[in-house]
C-alpha cells in the first residue's frame, strides 16, 4: 500500500513566500509563519474539510503555539476548533463581535456551507474564545521571530493587521481587494491602507485573493478613494442604496473580482446568491453614514498604547 501524500503537496492552493512563510489559498486566504518554537497561524479556512487538511500541514512544521484571528466576520473565525492553537488572539473589538455558537451554525449551514461538510460537525460545532486580547497594538516574539498587531479599521471596526517582522509580510485579511465595507468604515480603510504602505515589508497577505505587493496595494486605495468620491455624487442626488447595487454595486465587484487567483474555486457555492447585493447595499450605508460625519471623526488604525508584550 502507498503511503499517503503529505498535507497539500503539489497543491496549486499553497503559496510559500519564504522559506518560513506559507499562505493556503482557500477561503478564506490563511497564514503561517514558522519558527524554531512553533507556529503562528493567521486566520483558517472556513471549510472544515480544508481547516483539517491546513491543521495536517501546519503539524508538519511545528506546534501551533498562537493563532490570530483577524476580524469577527464567519469566515474569519470559525477554524479555531479544528486547529487547536495553545493561544487564540484577537482585538477586543473583534472578540466583541464575534458569532454565538448557533450563529457561527447558521452561517456554516447557509451562505458558508460546503457540499463535504458533515451535519453532525456543524449541529456540534462551538465556537472557541479568544485566550488573550490586546487593544490599539501588541507585540510578542516567538523563536526569535517579531511580530506586531495592530488594529486597522476599515473593513470591519476591530480588524487586525499581523506584520511578521523579521519575515517582511503583513497579513492584512479583508483591508486587501474585498469589495464591500459591511461593517466597517470607507475613510477609516483609507487611512488604514496609507499606512500600510509605509511598513518595510515585501508582501501583503490579504483575505480573498492572492498575495499583494505595494504597488497592488496603493492601487487599491485609488479604488476606494474614487468609489468614496462617487457616493458622495450619490448621497448629494438621492441614489438609494438599493439603487447602487442595481448599477453593480460601489465598489466595482465585477471589475475587482474578474482576476484569477487561486483560491476562487474555493468559494462557498451559495455566497454569491445568499451574499452579494445585500454586501453592496450595506456597503452604500456604510460610505453614507462616514459622510454624513467630518473625516477626523473616523477611528484611525493603531489607537490607543502597546498593552501586551509577550516572549
Amino acid at each position: 500500500m502507498n503511503a499517503a501524500a503529505p498535507a497539500l503537496e503539489g497543491d496549486p492552493r499553497l503559496i510559500r513566500l519564504s522559506d518560513d512563510v506559507y499562505v493556503f489559498g482557500t477561503y478564506p486566504y490563511s497564514g503561517l509563519v514558522v519558527t524554531d518554537e512553533g507556529c503562528v497561524a493567521i486566520d483558517g479556512p472556513m471549510s472544515p474539510g480544508r481547516a483539517a487538511i491546513w491543521k495536517e500541514f501546519i503539524e508538519t512544521k511545528g506546534a501551533l503555539r498562537f493563532q490570530i484571528y483577524c476580524e469577527h466576520h464567519s469566515d474569519h473565525a470559525v477554524s479555531a476548533p479544528i486547529l487547536q492553537p495553545e493561544v487564540l488572539i484577537t482585538s477586543e473589538t473583534t472578540a466583541a463581535g464575534l458569532d454565538s455558537d448557533e450563529a457561527a451554525r447558521e452561517a456554516m449551514r447557509t451562505w458558508g456551507y460546503y457540499p463535504d461538510s458533515d451535519p453532525a460537525f456543524i449541529d456540534a460545532f462551538e465556537m472557541a474564545r479568544p485566550t488573550m486580547t490586546y487593544r490599539g497594538r501588541m507585540n510578542f516574539a516567538l523563536g526569535g521571530k517579531r511580530f506586531t498587531l495592530f488594529e486597522a479599521p476599515g473593513h470591519t471596526m476591530g480588524s487586525t493587521i499581523v506584520h511578521a517582522v523579521d519575515d517582511r509580510v503583513a497579513f492584512i485579511a479583508d483591508t486587501g481587494t474585498t469589495p464591500a465595507i459591511q461593517s466597517g468604515n470607507p475613510i477609516s480603510w483609507l487611512t488604514t491602507i496609507a499606512l500600510l504602505e509605509t511598513l518595510d515589508v515585501d508582501w501583503y497577505v490579504q483575505g480573498h485573493s492572492d498575495p499583494l505587493k505595494r504597488e497592488d496595494l496603493h492601487y487599491w486605495r485609488t479604488k476606494l478613494l474614487a468609489a468614496l468620491d462617487q457616493a458622495r455624487v450619490d448621497h448629494a442626488e438621492g441614489v438609494t442604496p438599493q439603487q447602487v447595487a442595481e448599477r453593480g454595486g460601489v465598489l466595482s465587484v465585477a471589475e475587482l473580482l474578474h482576476v484569477p487567483f487561486v483560491g476562487r474555486e474555493d468559494m462557498p457555492p451559495r455566497l454569491r446568491e445568499a451574499a452579494g447585493r445585500e454586501l453592496q447595499e450595506w456597503s452604500v450605508d456604510r460610505m453614507y453614514e462616514a459622510l454624513r460625519a467630518h473625516p477626523t471623526d473616523a477611528p484611525g488604525a493603531a489607537l490607543g498604547p502597546v498593552l501586551r508584550e509577550i516572549v
